[in-house]
């Protein structure tokens, strides 16, 4: 059963790995939407030659342009959000089954053993020999003689 409880955190491990990959490539694209929309929003506005007035149609792409990378940054930031919880509850179900090795590991474990056990010899078709109450008659009969 060490060997299932080793397979178990070699398991969790992965997966937290997996997800740890994915959240630090979510960050990197929500960085670069951030900076990307960022630099949208500090250049100067759009003037028509030597004119003070500004070009309606360049200021409404701008405009445009800026609202699609403020909808991606947002989209990008939530999926960012929900796989950092992720990672984290999942770090904490890694070291609370890290710290459960000593201690209520042998127990658990044993009592899923014979569990297996039982259920092996049941299967096999020897319950019936080996069963408690056959063997409580079996020693009584020593005894009652």
């Amino acid at each position: 059963m060490i060997l299932l409880y080793t397979a178990l955190l070699l398991l969790v491990g992965v997966v937290y790995f997996l997800i740890q990959r994915r959240v630090a490539s979510l960050e990197k694209k929500y960085s670069s939407a951030a900076k990307e929309a960022d630099a949208l929003l500090r250049q100067g506005n759009f003037r028509e030659g030597n004119s003070n007035r500004q070009d309606p149609y360049q200021s409404a792409k701008r405009q445009y342009k800026l609202a699609l990378l403020a909808d991606k940054r947002d989209r990008l930031e939530t999926n960012y959000l929900t796989w950092h919880q992720r990672a984290e509850r999942l770090g904490k179900l890694r070291q609370r089954l890290s710290a459960w090795k000593g201690r209520k590991l042998p127990y658990t474990f044993g009592a899923i053993d014979v569990a297996c056990a039982m259920s092996a010899i049941d299967y096999l078709g020897a319950g019936q020999y080996l069963n408690a109450r056959h063997l409580v008659e079996a020693l009584m009969s020593l005894f009652t003689r």
